[in-house]
């Protein structure tokens, strides 16, 4: 820029040149043994003054703000970053891509693209935690069958096991609970038949038997996890029941249906299995 272009302000270390019909402002300084000369601001499109621009000229000659070559630099650096994240999401890719030729690939790029990336897909590994999992795990409990969910939580593990064993990523920083899903046969009611075992239920006097099976009917539980039910195994705010020690062995959290939270919400505390 030639000299004669440049006009000295009464700040020391700034100055302007005209630009069309506004001041253009530059500061000049010193950091870390290096000069540097940048722009500072446009006097209409920045709001830009000879004070404003003394201003950043001492926050930066003293490091306490970024040069523009540094800021550029970092902006730069972290684009770069974001774009080397090994997300959930391009590990998926990497995983479908190697398993292009698998008969289960369809399937399993419905389960990821409706259940696992609207959660997890822009989150790298190492940033899920426990709880990320368990409440997705019981919010898809609330609509799914257990053995789909099943299904989707083992889609998370296998995708994260892939990259971590091709040096992709960190692994998970813990074991993903399984899904306890009962395979046992049973005979479903039709809605008729329902409505009149819950007509002969209600017609009980014993209200402890009663709640028990309507309990039973509404979540499924077994006779000794009702048994060992403690109001304290109950979270009505965030709806689910824990079930501890099953006979499965592993303790788990079931959804608190409307029906269920009916049942327990109008038995008397004082005197009820729990």
């Amino acid at each position: 820029m030639p000299k004669q272009d440049r006009i000295k302000t009464k700040y020391p270390g700034v100055y302007y040149v005209h630009k069309g019909t506004e001041k253009v402002f530059y500061i000049f300084y010193r950091l870390n043994g290096k000069q540097i000369e940048e722009k500072a601001g446009r006097q209409f499109a920045d709001d830009m003054t000879p004070a404003k621009a003394a201003g950043i000229r001492a926050d930066r000659s003293k490091g306490k703000e970024l040069s523009n070559e540094a800021r550029r630099e970092k902006a730069q650096a972290a684009k770069q970053a974001e774009a080397d994240k090994m997300t959930i999401k391009r590990l998926w890719d990497e995983y479908k891509t190697n398993k292009a030729d698998s008969k289960a690939i369809n399937t399993d790029k419905g389960r990821y693209e409706k259940y696992l990336q609207p959660s997890f897909g822009d989150k790298e590994p190492h940033e899920i935690i426990r709880l990320d999992v368990d409440r997705l795990r019981m919010k898809l409990l609330k609509t799914l069958k257990p053995q789909t969910v099943k299904h989707v939580m083992g889609l998370l593990k296998r995708i994260v096991h892939y990259g971590a064993a091709r040096e992709l990523c960190q692994n998970l920083n813990f074991e993903i609970e399984a899904v306890k899903v009962d395979n046992q046969k049973t005979e479903d009611l039709n809605p008729e038949q329902l409505k009149k075992l819950l007509e002969e239920i209600g017609k009980s006097q014993d209200i402890e038997a009663a709640a028990i099976m309507k309990l039973a009917l509404f979540t499924g539980m077994r006779r000794g996890e009702m048994f060992k039910l403690k109001w304290n195994d109950i979270d009505f705010q965030r709806g689910f029941i824990a079930i501890k020690n099953p006979k499965g062995g592993v303790s788990q959290k079931i959804p608190l249906n409307e029906q269920a939270r009916q049942v327990l919400e109008n038995h008397p505390k004082l005197n009820m299995f729990l």
